[in-house]
């Protein structure tokens, strides 16, 4: 039978993050982002809300994406996470319960990145800002736990070859950076499942 993600799986993700303390990178030279992991409730199961940016954007344009961006000056970076996701998809941040953080990353492009978990309960109207986001979706979270997943292929940046995460679904592929950061949550999910 294939895994699935319930609510006992998500009490024990949450004992899982609250055990184990997050990697924190001590990088100042490096511009500061937070990224919210948004677990929606889809009636008895659970999916992962992602969004496709514009391709108006300088960086990472038409890339798939959790909510994120750079952290404000003296800004938490829980709130910066939960901030990022109002501003960019509607999420109410009365509506997120953290539930932790897994590890910092460094993206190829000069950002750090501390990533957290958010539980969204009951269903919110997304609200798009159109200049950075162009497109929301969610994918079942057992769909992610497929164990062909994820696809590691090489990537190309800057001139440089980089094995990278892939996560198909549907029409949409989530890699690069997102990759990364999906693969690191759902190592923690599969020990919760």
């Amino acid at each position: 039978m294939p895994p699935r993600f319930d609510d006992p799986s998500l009490e024990r993700l949450r004992g899982i993050l609250s055990r184990r303390p997050a990697v924190q990178i001590d990088a100042p030279q490096l511009r500061r982002a937070c990224v919210l992991i948004p677990i929606v409730r889809d009636g008895e199961s659970w999916s992962l809300l992602f969004s496709r940016r514009s391709d108006q954007l300088q960086a990472h344009r038409g890339q798939i994406a959790f909510p994120g961006g750079v952290v404000e000056p003296g800004e938490r970076l829980e709130d910066a996470a939960v901030r990022e996701a109002r501003e960019e998809v509607g999420i109410p941040p009365e509506r997120v319960e953290l539930i932790g953080r897994i590890d910092d990353l460094i993206s190829n492009t000069g950002f750090l990145v501390a990533p957290f978990v958010g539980v969204i309960h009951e269903r919110v109207e997304y609200i798009l800002q159109e200049s950075e986001v162009v497109e929301v979706f969610e994918i079942p979270l057992d769909a992610l736990l497929d164990p062909r997943l994820p696809e590691v292929r090489y990537g190309s940046f800057r001139g440089r070859n980089y094995p990278a995460y892939f996560y198909p679904y549907g029409r949409h592929e989530v890699w690069g950076m997102t990759g990364r950061v999906l693969k690191g949550f759902l190592d923690l999910v599969w020990m919760a499942i």
